[in-house]
Protein backbone atom coordinates (compact mmCIF):
# COMPACT_ATOMS: atom_id res chain seq x y z
CA UNK A 1 0.00 0.00 0.00
CA UNK A 2 1.72 3.45 -1.19
CA UNK A 3 1.89 6.01 1.72
CA UNK A 4 -1.21 8.27 -0.10
CA UNK A 5 -3.51 5.33 0.30
CA UNK A 6 -2.51 4.56 3.72
CA UNK A 7 -3.17 7.95 4.41
CA UNK A 8 -6.49 8.33 2.95
CA UNK A 9 -7.39 5.05 4.67
CA UNK A 10 -6.24 6.50 8.06
CA UNK A 11 -8.02 9.96 7.33
CA UNK A 12 -11.26 7.97 6.52
CA UNK A 13 -10.65 6.12 9.84
CA UNK A 14 -10.31 8.72 11.32
CA UNK A 15 -13.12 10.82 10.44
CA UNK A 16 -16.06 7.70 10.98
CA UNK A 17 -14.47 7.61 14.45
CA UNK A 18 -14.91 11.57 14.95
CA UNK A 19 -18.71 11.59 13.60
CA UNK A 20 -19.31 8.95 15.64
CA UNK A 21 -18.10 10.57 18.83
CA UNK A 22 -19.22 13.58 18.32
CA UNK A 23 -22.70 12.44 17.05
CA UNK A 24 -25.96 13.98 19.27
CA UNK A 25 -27.30 11.57 21.37
CA UNK A 26 -30.97 11.75 21.29
CA UNK A 27 -31.22 13.37 24.35
CA UNK A 28 -35.64 12.15 24.45
CA UNK A 29 -36.04 9.58 26.64
CA UNK A 30 -38.82 7.33 26.49
CA UNK A 31 -41.44 8.77 28.83
CA UNK A 32 -40.38 12.32 26.82
CA UNK A 33 -41.79 10.36 23.91
CA UNK A 34 -45.15 9.26 25.20
CA UNK A 35 -45.92 12.19 26.15
CA UNK A 36 -45.73 13.99 22.92
CA UNK A 37 -48.88 12.19 22.27
CA UNK A 38 -50.61 13.59 24.70
CA UNK A 39 -50.99 16.96 22.85
CA UNK A 40 -52.51 19.67 25.02
CA UNK A 41 -51.73 17.86 27.72
CA UNK A 42 -47.83 17.01 27.14
CA UNK A 43 -46.92 19.02 30.15
CA UNK A 44 -49.33 17.08 32.61
CA UNK A 45 -47.84 14.16 31.51
CA UNK A 46 -44.66 15.03 31.69
CA UNK A 47 -45.19 15.93 35.43
CA UNK A 48 -46.93 13.00 36.12
CA UNK A 49 -44.00 10.36 34.82
CA UNK A 50 -41.24 12.55 35.76
CA UNK A 51 -42.43 12.19 39.60
CA UNK A 52 -41.42 8.24 39.14
CA UNK A 53 -37.48 7.86 38.76
CA UNK A 54 -38.03 4.34 37.67
CA UNK A 55 -39.97 5.35 34.87
CA UNK A 56 -38.41 8.06 33.69
CA UNK A 57 -35.35 6.07 33.95
CA UNK A 58 -36.82 3.01 31.57
CA UNK A 59 -34.58 2.09 29.23
CA UNK A 60 -37.46 0.23 27.35
CA UNK A 61 -41.55 0.79 26.58
CA UNK A 62 -42.30 -2.66 28.03
CA UNK A 63 -40.72 -1.71 31.33
CA UNK A 64 -42.10 1.94 31.39
CA UNK A 65 -45.47 0.46 30.60
CA UNK A 66 -45.15 -2.09 33.51
CA UNK A 67 -43.94 0.97 36.01
CA UNK A 68 -46.65 3.37 34.70
CA UNK A 69 -49.48 0.59 34.93
CA UNK A 70 -48.07 -0.10 38.31
CA UNK A 71 -48.33 3.39 39.60
CA UNK A 72 -51.81 3.65 37.92
CA UNK A 73 -53.18 0.55 40.02
CA UNK A 74 -51.94 1.97 42.90
CA UNK A 75 -53.61 5.12 42.28
CA UNK A 76 -56.68 3.91 41.14
CA UNK A 77 -57.06 1.26 44.43
CA UNK A 78 -56.68 4.75 46.42
CA UNK A 79 -58.87 6.74 44.69
CA UNK A 80 -61.73 3.55 45.20
CA UNK A 81 -60.80 3.57 48.92
CA UNK A 82 -61.32 6.97 49.13
CA UNK A 83 -64.94 6.60 47.21
CA UNK A 84 -65.94 3.57 49.62
CA UNK A 85 -64.99 6.13 52.68
CA UNK A 86 -67.63 8.44 51.23
CA UNK A 87 -70.29 5.60 50.52
CA UNK A 88 -69.96 4.95 53.79
CA UNK A 89 -70.43 8.33 54.83
CA UNK A 90 -73.74 8.95 52.35
CA UNK A 91 -74.80 5.50 52.07
CA UNK A 92 -78.33 6.75 50.43
CA UNK A 93 -76.11 7.96 47.67
CA UNK A 94 -76.34 5.33 44.84
CA UNK A 95 -74.25 7.09 42.62
CA UNK A 96 -71.13 6.75 45.16
CA UNK A 97 -71.84 3.27 45.76
CA UNK A 98 -71.38 2.90 42.18
CA UNK A 99 -68.18 4.82 41.64
CA UNK A 100 -67.27 2.93 44.85
CA UNK A 101 -67.83 -0.17 43.04
CA UNK A 102 -68.44 -1.04 39.69
CA UNK A 103 -67.07 2.16 37.81
CA UNK A 104 -63.40 2.17 40.16
CA UNK A 105 -64.03 -2.46 40.35
CA UNK A 106 -63.75 -1.33 36.00
CA UNK A 107 -60.60 0.67 36.50
CA UNK A 108 -58.78 -1.36 38.36
CA UNK A 109 -59.40 -4.50 36.56
CA UNK A 110 -58.50 -2.92 33.50
CA UNK A 111 -55.35 -1.42 34.41
CA UNK A 112 -54.49 -5.22 36.07
CA UNK A 113 -55.70 -6.60 32.70
CA UNK A 114 -53.11 -4.57 30.94
CA UNK A 115 -50.22 -5.53 32.91
CA UNK A 116 -50.60 -8.71 32.85
CA UNK A 117 -51.19 -8.58 28.94
CA UNK A 118 -48.38 -6.56 28.55
CA UNK A 119 -45.58 -9.50 27.30
CA UNK A 120 -48.17 -11.41 25.67
CA UNK A 121 -50.74 -9.26 24.12
CA UNK A 122 -49.72 -6.02 23.35
CA UNK A 123 -52.84 -4.98 21.61
CA UNK A 124 -55.11 -6.04 24.59
CA UNK A 125 -53.08 -4.42 27.04
CA UNK A 126 -53.37 -0.94 25.00
CA UNK A 127 -57.07 -1.77 24.64
CA UNK A 128 -57.50 -2.52 27.88
CA UNK A 129 -55.58 0.64 29.03
CA UNK A 130 -57.68 2.62 26.89
CA UNK A 131 -60.86 1.62 28.52
CA UNK A 132 -59.59 1.84 32.00
CA UNK A 133 -61.24 5.02 31.54
CA UNK A 134 -64.88 4.43 30.83
CA UNK A 135 -65.13 3.48 34.77
CA UNK A 136 -64.50 7.19 36.01
CA UNK A 137 -66.52 8.69 33.14
CA UNK A 138 -69.65 6.45 34.23
CA UNK A 139 -68.66 8.04 37.60
CA UNK A 140 -68.81 11.07 36.76
CA UNK A 141 -71.62 10.63 34.60
CA UNK A 142 -73.66 9.47 37.92
CA UNK A 143 -72.67 12.17 39.67
CA UNK A 144 -73.95 14.64 38.06
CA UNK A 145 -77.27 12.42 37.13
CA UNK A 146 -77.71 12.36 40.83
CA UNK A 147 -76.43 16.55 40.83
CA UNK A 148 -73.63 16.20 42.95
CA UNK A 149 -71.10 18.48 42.65
CA UNK A 150 -68.13 17.78 44.57
CA UNK A 151 -64.83 19.05 42.96
CA UNK A 152 -62.52 16.46 44.78
CA UNK A 153 -64.91 13.74 42.86
CA UNK A 154 -64.61 15.64 39.52
CA UNK A 155 -60.39 15.98 40.39
CA UNK A 156 -60.28 12.19 41.20
CA UNK A 157 -62.03 10.80 38.12
CA UNK A 158 -60.42 13.60 35.83
CA UNK A 159 -56.82 12.34 37.16
CA UNK A 160 -57.71 8.52 36.44
CA UNK A 161 -58.94 9.02 33.16
CA UNK A 162 -55.80 11.08 32.31
CA UNK A 163 -53.95 7.80 34.10
CA UNK A 164 -56.01 5.61 31.19
CA UNK A 165 -55.03 8.51 28.47
CA UNK A 166 -51.30 7.92 29.29
CA UNK A 167 -51.52 4.37 29.91
CA UNK A 168 -52.85 3.54 26.56
CA UNK A 169 -50.30 6.23 24.98
CA UNK A 170 -47.34 4.13 26.41
CA UNK A 171 -49.00 1.22 25.35
CA UNK A 172 -49.24 2.34 22.02
CA UNK A 173 -44.76 1.99 22.00
CA UNK A 174 -45.26 -1.42 22.31
CA UNK A 175 -43.86 -4.01 19.81
CA UNK A 176 -47.05 -5.71 18.19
Amino acid sequence: MNPSSCLSLLLTISLIFNSHAISPKSSSKLYQNVCKNAGNDNQRCLKLLEANPSIISAKDYPTLCKLFLEMAIEKAIKGQNYLKTLMKEQPSSKAIKQCATNDYNGLVASFRSSLVELNEDPISANYDAKIAGDGPQACEDALAKEKIVKSTLSTLNNNMKFLSVVAYLATNYLPH
